[in-house]
């Protein structure tokens, strides 16, 4: 009998630990979204929809170019720190020089894609001062999720969650400093500033905390890290192929002006993805740790309602205040919006599956299906923003979040009935 207390009190205590762990992922995501969206919305307020648009298309292929210089290391450091047998300082040097390197690759690439661009979209994406900021916010947004993942690889969550919504902070206290210059240019550039400065407090919270030095280290722990995390890069690069590529065709296929009244509807849209994010953060280290997922459909069915409830509040308060707040140039977005709040419900099952596969090690599978949904994005964004303008991408971006969706999902609940020393060694 006392067996069978202690045995229900270890489970009530270990489930208080989980939810708390969700609330505490759930609270700092929102933070970050909210200072996200804040600027957002903010330089929507203050730009108008032709500069929104310029400025919108500079976060895209910062963001993308980001990620390409982390070149997947995040989620390699995040695997190899919690196995019992890592050399940590050698683990945590190789990952400082991968992402000091990364950062300034990113950067370049950054300003060389922006400006590729110009000729076919606008060539206000080619001014040098434009150029120098997305330059600067592909680096800075770079070494952002490298300080992340290094909080989060260590186990520190809920200190990862606080570094990416300070950051996030950061970025919002640049576009108001900012807000009065007008121009997409000086508050893409205000942003990276604010972030810059907090991303050097972080870097030094990092050092103290151990999780930055410069040791001398063999080429083995760089390569070991490059090898893991590179088949990562696809799901990594094509979740942002899948999440932002439709602007991009929107701005080929309809101009500047309708890029920013999509963003308008795609930030808010977003609203609903902050729990099924943090879902998905528990279920990688779930995964990564040996545990399974003896939950996974409980935690996608979680993650399906939870974005379907928040999405239908989003609506209803954007249809009364859109045209109040931003003017009857963005009415169009209501629409829009409902359409992308849909897409968002398809997509939950897919911000859950796709991080357990990291986690349990399967970073080629991840790696694939990513890959296949940049490939898709780019065929289904294609022909819907050719036949309907912003209207046929969104739809079709709730056709291509389903089918990602039922694809990852199916792939992690095979892979999660192995055994938990399985499941360490990946596959």
């Amino acid at each position: 009998m006392r067996t069978r207390h202690r045995r229900a009190d270890w489970t009530s205590r270990r489930a208080m630990t989980r939810l708390g762990q969700l609330m505490t992922m759930f609270g700092t995501s929102a933070a970050q979204f909210a200072c996200n969206a804040g600027a957002a919305l903010i330089a929507t307020r203050v730009l108008g929809p032709d500069e929104r648009g310029i400025m919108v298309l500079g976060v895209t292929i910062g963001s993308l170019c980001a990620l390409i210089g982390g070149f997947g290391i995040g989620s390699a450091f995040r695997r190899q720190l919690c196995l019992p047998d890592s050399d940590r300082p050698a683990l945590v040097s190789a990952f400082a020089r991968c992402s000091a390197v990364g950062a300034l690759s990113a950067a370049l690439l950054g300003v060389a894609s922006t400006a590729a661009s110009a000729p076919i979209i606008d060539s206000a994406l080619a001014r040098p001062l434009f150029l120098l900021a997305v330059g600067c916010y592909t680096a800075s947004q770079m070494v952002v999720g490298q300080i992340v993942d290094a909080w989060f690889a260590d186990g520190l969550l809920r200190r990862g969650g606080v570094a990416a919504a300070v950051t996030s902070a950061g970025g919002l206290a640049g576009v108001l400093l900012a807000s009065g210059a007008g121009s997409a240019a000086s508050l893409l550039l205000a942003q990276a500033g604010g972030v810059g400065v907090v991303v050097v407090a972080e870097t030094a919270a990092l050092r103290r905390g151990g999780l930055l030095n410069w040791s001398p280290i063999s080429g083995g722990a760089i390569s070991g890290l490059l090898r893991l995390g590179a088949p990562t890069l696809g799901l990594s690069m094509g979740l942002v192929v899948v999440l932002r590529a439709d602007r991009y065709a929107i701005g080929l296929t309809a101009g500047t002006a309708a890029v920013g009244v999509y963003s308008l509807a795609a930030t808010l849209g977003e609203i609903p993805r902050m729990l099924s994010a943090a879902l998905g953060q528990m279920c990688l280290r779930d995964i990564s740790m040996g545990r399974g997922a003896p939950n996974l459909v409980r935690t996608t069915l979680l993650a399906v309602a939870t974005t379907a409830a928040a999405g239908l509040l989003v609506v209803f308060a954007a249809w009364l205040l859109v045209v109040p707040l931003f003017g009857q140039a963005f009415g169009d977005a209501r629409e829009l919006l409902v359409i992308l709040v849909a897409a968002e419900v398809c997509f939950a099952p897919f911000v859950v599956a796709s991080r357990g596969l990291i986690g349990g090690g399967w970073t080629t599978a991840a790696g694939v299906l990513g890959a296949a949904g940049a490939a898709g994005a780019i065929g289904v964004y294609g022909v819907t923003g050719s036949l309907g303008g912003a209207v046929g991408v969104a739809v079709g971006s709730a056709v291509l979040y389903a089918g990602l969706s039922t694809v990852a999902w199916t792939l992690l609940r095979k892979r999660v009935s192995v055994s938990g020393l399985e499941q360490l060694r990946g596959r």
